[in-house]
């Protein structure tokens, strides 16, 4: 049972917590969004996104590895191509697998207990896969079902400890972490590999983990979470630390949550309510994750091995005898740049005009530069420059979707209704390996099939509700109140 604190959150300078400077007037009734806003985004903000961030680096890292140790298995003759794929698949089948009851749990206990768990399952089995080719069948299922819990609940943290106005420099930070934890991977292994090993490489890539239950083991929660969960007088310390720390006086006030919130009045997947906005969603997670994944390494393989693209002047791809040469570390990482202008491309629109008019044109520009490729006969320097430009703008598409639909749910069904529609960027990543293997002969169909599924793209876009800054200011009046009389 909470305590008459708990149940009569005023927000009011403590001495007992922080002998602290606090401004404004103690009867206003104030959002977490309007303190966040107040406190501003300076170094503690950083510093907490930054840290929960980890976990979509060590997601990247896992992609990149993933990749990269299966050709080398490939190659030392440890693994079969069936082997290869089905490592692929298990590591995808344990994250689908895992997502319904990690949403339910982080909904349930906290993101922070949640991104314990699967921090730790992560750091354990992937540790356990460094031992033998035999054990890195099973761990990387238990990788992937822990990835189900990291992911979800630490993306979530890191914009739930942020306002609205503060979502683009949040994007940026844990999204930008996603690309470095793939550069991170490979430089790790193509410069150790033949030197110490497969084994001790992939103990090394696990390390930052450690950074990860570090922080959330020192960290409470967010504030929204707490907020609806009766625990305010814990809210509001963080909150006050927070202004503190940015050296900001604490605004005075009634707590009022925004968190019964929903700037779309969506409260799960399954309310009838938010069908419509849920079923579109899906289709962009499948959609623009099928597109990514398929331009990430398929038809880059596919140019080359057609001789549509000369391998030694433009794109070095994956092989037994480059897998741990400087030149594939170069080429590589050059492949990650597109991604990085597509991130930051979409976060400038996605600003100045808001997250619907941001998806629109980066789906159309990534369409109309994947079909031209399937109809024009360009010079192979300029096909490569359009499938970057395909592959930055669907990242970039991708990004904006994941940012709309966390800003959609309320916080008590988020990570339920994130952990669904993560079901269906796993389904995308999943069937964009087969098809992309299957279609490798013909490039020229790949770029048809990519194209239209693009442009298709925009229609479940069309038809999902306008959410941008201006539109902030008219849900907060709508916004129930967590305090009682």
């Amino acid at each position: 049972m909470p305590d008459n604190q708990d149940q009569e959150p005023i927000i009011q300078d403590d001495a007992t917590i922080f002998p602290f400077e606090t401004t404004g007037d103690p009867q206003q009734k104030l959002t977490i969004d309007e303190l966040y806003d107040h406190a501003g985004f300076k170094l503690l903000s950083f510093n907490t996104t930054a840290a929960a961030g980890v976990g979509l680096f060590m997601f990247g890292t896992l992609i990149m590895y993933v990749q990269l140790i299966c050709q080398y298995m490939l190659c030392k003759e440890e693994m079969t191509e069936v082997e290869v794929v089905a490592v692929k698949i298990i590591v995808i089948l344990g994250f689908i697998m895992g997502l319904p009851l990690s949403g339910v749990i982080s909904d349930k206990i906290g993101r922070t207990k949640a991104a314990l768990a699967g921090a730790y399952v992560v750091f354990i089995c992937w540790l356990l896969s460094a031992i033998s080719v035999t054990l890195l069948f099973a761990t990387m299922l238990c990788v992937g079902g822990g990835f189900a819990f990291l992911l979800p609940s630490s993306i979530i943290f890191a914009f739930e400890n942020s306002s609205l106005h503060q979502h683009t420099r949040v994007a940026l930070i844990v999204f930008g972490e996603y690309i470095l934890g793939q550069v991170y991977c490979l430089i790790l292994f193509s410069t150790l590999i033949e030197l110490i090993g497969w084994h001790l490489v992939t103990v090394i890539l696990v390390f930052p983990v450690i950074l990860l239950l570090t922080f959330f083991h020192m960290t409470s929660g967010s504030p929204r979470f707490l907020s609806i969960s009766g625990r305010h007088s814990t809210a509001y310390e963080h909150l006050l630390m927070l202004h503190k720390k940015n050296s900001v006086p604490m605004m005075q006030g009634r707590l009022k949550s925004q968190e019964i919130e929903g700037r779309g009045k969506c409260c799960g997947p399954c309310n009838m309510l938010n069908l419509r906005t849920t079923i579109l969603l899906f289709v962009l997670f499948f959609a623009l994750s099928f597109c990514y994944y398929s331009t990430s390494y398929g038809v880059f393989r596919s140019l080359v091995e057609y001789g549509i693209c000369e391998s030694d002047k433009i794109i070095e791809v994956l092989t037994c005898e480059n897998i741990d040469g400087k030149s594939y570390l170069v080429t590589s990482l050059l492949a990650l740049v597109p991604d990085l202008l597509g991130l930051l491309f979409a976060l400038f629109i996605s600003e100045a005009a808001g997250k619907k008019v941001s998806m629109s044109i980066l789906a159309a520009v990534a369409g109309a530069a994947v079909l031209a490729n399937s109809v024009c006969i360009q010079p192979a320097a300029l096909t490569l420059i359009e499938l970057g430009l395909v592959r930055g703008f669907t990242f970039g598409a991708l990004v904006i979707v994941i940012i709309y639909a966390l800003e959609m749910y309320t916080t008590d069904k988020r990570c339920t209704s994130f952990a669904y529609l993560l079901i269906f960027y796993s389904l995308g990543m999943l069937i964009a390996g087969t098809f992309t293997f299957e279609l490798r002969q013909s490039a020229s169909l790949i770029f048809i099939v990519l194209g239209v599924v693009l442009f298709l793209s925009l229609i479940p876009i069309l038809f999902l509700d306008s959410v941008g800054k201006r539109d902030v200011d008219e849900n907060l009046d709508e916004q129930q109140s967590l305090t009682t009389s």
